[in-house]
C-alpha cells in the first residue's frame, strides 16, 4: 500500500508525519481526485491512520472516493490552516515533512506550531511515483491511445488557410469525445517560423503552404497523462525540411534503441544529441531528450545532459528530440514510452507522416 511505503520512508528519516497538499499526490495515496485548484490537506502520521481535511465543496465526493484515510470536513467560517494546526497538535506530531505549501500558509503553520519541525521533501513522493504499477501503466496506455486519436485529428485538419487554434480545437475535441478527461497540458500548434518555438502555444496565425506544423498534445485518463508530438509540412517539403525531419527521426530512433533499465538518463540524451551533431544541428536542440510522465506531465526521471537519474524498469518517459531554427522553423518528434529491462515499449503509435 502506498501510504505504508511512505510511512516506512518516514521511519528511516526519523520523521513522525507527512503533509500532502498537492491534489495529484492526494489522489495517488487515496484515490480521490479533486479539481486542480482544490484545497486539500492529507496528514499521514508515522503511527496511526491518515486524515484528509477538505472544504465543504469537496467533502461528499471525498467521502465516496477517498480510501485509506478518515475524511473530515472543515466547515464554512473555519480557516483550513487553523484546522490543520489543530489536527497536527492533536496527533502529537513534532517532525512534519511535506510536498508543497504556499509561503503564506507555511508562515502561519510555523507561527501556530512553533514546536514542530517542518521540512520540505517533495522528492520522497517523487521517488515513490517514478516507477509505475501495472494499473498505472494501463491508465497511461489508455491516455496514450487518446493522444494518438488527437494528433491524427489535428494533422487531418492541417491545410492552407486554417488557423493554429482551429487545428488544436479539432485535436482536443477528438480526444474528449473518445474519453479524455481533459488536455494533459496546453495544446501546442506552432506553424511556419513559430515552429522554432519549442513551447509555441496556439496563436491566430494562418497556416500557409510550405509551413512546418508542430502539434504537441496529451490526453488524461483516470488522472494519468500522455505526451505526443508530430511535425508535418503543408504540401511538398523542401530538401532542407526533409533533411531535418529525417535527422530528428534518426535521433529518436537511436535513442529508443538504447534506452533500457540501468541506462543513465544523460546517456540517452547524448545518443540523440550525437545524431543531431552528425548533421551539424546539435546547437539547435534546445531542451533535454525527455521527461517522466504520470499524474503530472513533467515528472522524474529527467532525460537531459545534466541529469543524475538512472532509468528503471517501470519508468514512463518521453523521447522527444528536436531542431529549432529561428526564421526557418522547427521539428520535434515525441513519443511516450515504457522502460523495460531490455528496451522500451512505445505507448503512443501515431504515424510519423514524413
Amino acid at each position: 500500500m502506498r501510504i505504508e511505503r511512505l510511512k516506512n520512508e518516514l521511519r528511516e528519516r526519523e520523521a513522525d508525519g507527512y503533509l500532502v497538499t498537492n491534489v495529484n499526490n492526494v489522489y495517488y495515496f487515496t484515490g480521490f481526485m479533486d479539481i486542480s485548484a482544490a484545497t486539500l490537506n492529507l496528514i499521514i502520521p508515522q503511527n496511526g491512520g491518515a486524515v484528509l481535511l477538505t472544504q465543504p465543496l469537496s467533502y461528499k465526493a471525498a467521502v465516496e472516493k477517498a480510501a485509506n484515510c478518515a475524511v473530515k470536513e472543515v466547515p464554512f467560517g473555519e480557516k483550513m490552516v487553523d484546522r490543520l494546526i489543530w489536527e497536527v497538535r492533536s496527533l502529537g506530531l513534532k517532525h512534519l515533512e511535506f510536498d508543497s505549501i504556499p509561503i503564506a500558509i507555511f508562515l502561519k503553520l510555523v507561527e501556530g506550531l512553533g514546536e514542530v519541525k517542518f521540512k520540505p521533501n517533495q522528492d520522497l513522493i517523487w521517488d515513490l511515483r517514478r516507477v509505475k504499477s501495472n494499473e498505472e501503466i494501463e491508465f497511461l496506455r489508455k491516455a496514450s491511445e487518446l493522444a494518438d486519436i488527437g494528433v491524427e485529428a489535428g494533422i487531418e485538419a492541417v491545410k492552407p488557410g486554417v488557423r493554429e487554434y482551429e487545428i488544436a480545437a479539432e485535436a482536443e475535441y477528438a480526444m474528449r469525445v473518445h474519453g479524455s478527461e481533459g488536455v494533459a497540458f496546453e495544446t501546442i500548434v506552432a506553424s511556419g517560423p513559430r515552429s522554432a518555438h519549442p513551447h509555441g502555444v496556439c496563436s491566430r496565425r494562418v497556416v500557409h503552404e510550405g509551413d512546418f506544423i508542430i502539434v504537441d498534445l496529451g490526453a488524461i485518463y483516470s488522472g494519468y497523462r500522455s505526451d505526443l508530438t508530430r511535425t508535418v509540412v503543408v504540401g511538398r517539403p523542401s530538401k532542407r525540411q526533409s533533411q531535418i525531419v529525417n535527422l530528428v527521426l534518426e535521433a529518436q530512433r537511436e535513442a529508443l534503441q538504447r534506452i533500457r533499465a540501468g541506462l543513465k538518463a544523460k546517456e540517452a540524451d547524448s545518443v540523440a544529441r550525437d545524431v543531431l551533431a552528425s548533421g551539424g544541428y546539435d546547437k539547435y536542440f534546445l531542451h533535454g531528450l525527455g521527461h517522466g510522465v504520470g499524474l503530472d506531465i513533467h515528472e522524474p526521471p529527467t532525460l537531459s545532459s545534466g541529469s543524475d537519474d538512472v532509468l528503471e524498469e517501470g519508468n514512463v518517459v518521453t523521447v522527444e528530440p528536436g531542431i529549432y531554427i529561428d526564421g526557418f522553423g522547427g521539428v520535434r518528434i515525441e513519443d511516450t514510452v515504457l522502460v523495460h529491462k531490455y528496451g522500451v515499449e512505445r505507448l503512443t503509435h501515431a504515424s510519423y507522416y514524413l
